[in-house]
């Protein structure tokens, strides 16, 4: 009886019985406003030990015509329905479109588990959950809760078969290196143009079907597209991006389920650049302190804003066609920004941001004079030393925030140092390996991506590393800076508090800070030790084994 009992509890558990299947009614969150379909209907299907399978179908209508809008099956730890104060485990995932005739399951090459969308809180709005208090019947809510919308029981069905899909393609991807360009266009010339006398732009034209093989061959996996080309990549184990014209709509909500559809923003533009080249502040930002505080709450603002690369922006362009969201908030939140002020990196990710990428320019002499400055001492460094150098700003911010980093190649960076610059990335633990597309020098001609991406590509296969996801390697310094203050070899014109003479305290402080810090950097690298470059926050650093404090006292 007690065995009984316990195998009856086991199932409860998982879930109603096999072949059940609930029917439910949309009611919409939003007064007067109607939902963007009317029926949902879940089916539940085998279970696999203690997970169950079950399908998620939405109809536009409830009249019992034609195709829904989307299925979807997928293996989870239990019943989605079934309530509880977290959403469940999703082992696999499996999508069908049967307007566009797809049945793809999304796997994650490190997890061995189901890749979901990465949009903010997936699994709480884009799985039916049991709404709080709703009573049952044969095992299923009455009350549901879906995609910023109420679901009400309409019947209960049983003994519904469950076929499988041996169509299904399955697209194992990975989330832990992202190779792309900027652009959904190449450079027609395929070659180098000279920039001196005079600059020359390239001649660009869009990427057609038959050169996505060849970038996806090379270990390119990420993509901006446009609407035609879009069915050329959304069914290749790659990630890519496209805004979310009338067609998007219109698929609403399923083109949501893609799990390698990213959104329309791929990065933030230049936070810091921006701000400096504001007209209505760059005249008035006084202090150091004053930068590092305005750098965040721009970053955090454009965040969090709906407007041009916000993380709000898909769902202000699929509201503006129509698409009810109910209580829903759509975030898209995993994007970095771009950006050439590599030392505000903490600042930046400081706003919310999931990463940074730096816009790579490296060549070796105008870095040997910008360290000159500050130490006094003329040398050669190494262009696996300049790449160190620039890295452990970014990895030491992201480190911080538990966010990402990477770096991007430009025409202006040195082909000889190029290679390493991406290989380097990677071994400390880039996220990003990206390359400009557009604007002159700043160009790199497609022949150079795909070799370059070859380069990461190979190199990845012969030294694979940890995932990228897990606690962090303990490394052996840390080098960290007040609060404020950022260590720039740029010309700091914009911050007023420094005289061009260097002779205030401001500059005589800031000239304190900038020499020991790059005493102590100087002295890692000839140790050739692992170390990053952060902010002083108040955290402990824990992830070292080492600390330098550096101040700007006398």
């Amino acid at each position: 009886m007690t065995t009984a009992i316990a195998v009856f509890a086991c199932a409860l558990a998982a879930g109603p019985v096999p072949g059940t299947h609930a029917h439910y009614r949309v009611l919409t969150a939003q007064p007067d406003i109607a939902p963007p379909f009317h029926v949902v209907d879940v089916v539940y299907g085998p279970r696999e030990g203690k997970a169950v399978w079950w399908q998620l179908s939405v109809r536009k209508e409830d009249d019992g015509k034609g195709e829904p809008i989307f299925r979807l099956r997928a293996l989870t730890s239990r019943d989605p329905l079934s309530g509880g104060s977290a959403p469940p485990r999703i082992d696999r995932y499996i999508l069908r479109i049967p307007e566009t005739g797809e049945t793809l399951e999304y796997g994650d090459v490190h997890t061995k588990r189901a890749l979901l969308p990465a949009w903010r809180s997936f699994r709480t709005h884009f799985v039916p959950r049991r709404a709080r208090a709703s009573r049952e019947q044969d095992g299923v809510p009455e009350t549901a809760e879906y995609v910023g919308h109420v679901l009400t029981l309409i019947y209960v069905g049983h003994d519904v078969p469950w076929e499988s899909w041996e169509d299904a393609k399955r697209l194992d991807l990975d989330p832990e290196i992202l190779v792309g360009t900027g652009r959904n266009f190449r450079d027609s010339e395929l070659r180098r143009l000279p920039q001196e006398p005079q600059r020359q732009n390239y001649t660009y034209i869009p990427f057609i079907e038959s050169e996505y093989p060849t970038m996806i061959e090379a270990g390119i996996n990420l993509f901006i597209v446009s609407p035609e080309q879009e069915v050329w990549v959304r069914g290749k184990p790659v990630f890519y991006l496209r805004g979310a014209e009338k067609d998007t709509a219109a698929r609403y909500p399923a083109d949501l389920y893609r799990s390698n559809y990213i959104g329309p923003v791929m990065f933030m533009d230049e936070p810091s650049i921006i701000m400096v080249g504001d007209k209505h502040i760059h005249n008035t930002l006084r202090y150091f302190t004053d930068a590092a505080a305005l750098i965040t709450r721009r970053v955090e603002a454009r965040y969090r804003a709906a407007g041009s690369y916000g993380a709000y922006e898909l769902e202000k362009t699929l509201q503006n066609q129509g698409i009810n969201f109910g209580a829903m908030r759509l975030m898209q939140s995993d994007y970095p920004a771009w950006e050439t002020l590599y030392d505000t990196a903490y600042y930046q990710l400081a706003g919310g941001l999931a990463g940074i990428v730096h816009e790579g320019r490296y060549r070796l002499a105008p870095f040997d004079r910008a360290i000159e400055r500050w130490t006094g001492t003329p040398k050669k460094h190494t262009a696996r030393e300049l790449l160190r150098y620039h890295f452990a700003f970014l990895r030491g911010a992201a480190r911080s925030f538990g966010k990402s980093w990477g770096t991007s190649i430009y025409g202006q960076c040195d082909p000889a140092i190029s290679p390493e610059a991406v290989t380097l990335a990677y071994d400390m633990g880039a996220r990003y390996v990206w390359f400009w597309t557009s604007d002159h020098d700043h160009h790199m001609p497609w022949p150079e991506q795909l070799e370059l991406a070859r380069t990461l590509r190979d190199h990845a296969k012969a030294h694979p590393r940890l995932s990228i996801r897990a606690k962090p390697p303990v490394l052996d310094k840390v080098i960290a800076i007040p609060h404020g203050y950022f260590l720039s070899i740029e010309n700091l014109w914009w911050v007023r508090a420094l005289d061009k003479e260097g002779k205030n305290e401001a500059s005589q402080r800031y000239a304190r800070l900038m020499r020991r810090a790059h005493e102590a950097i100087e002295e890692a690298l000839a140790k050739d030790e692992d170390f990053d470059i952060t902010v002083d926050d108040g955290r402990p650093f824990d992830d070292y084994r080492q600390v330098v404090r550096v101040s700007d006292d006398m």
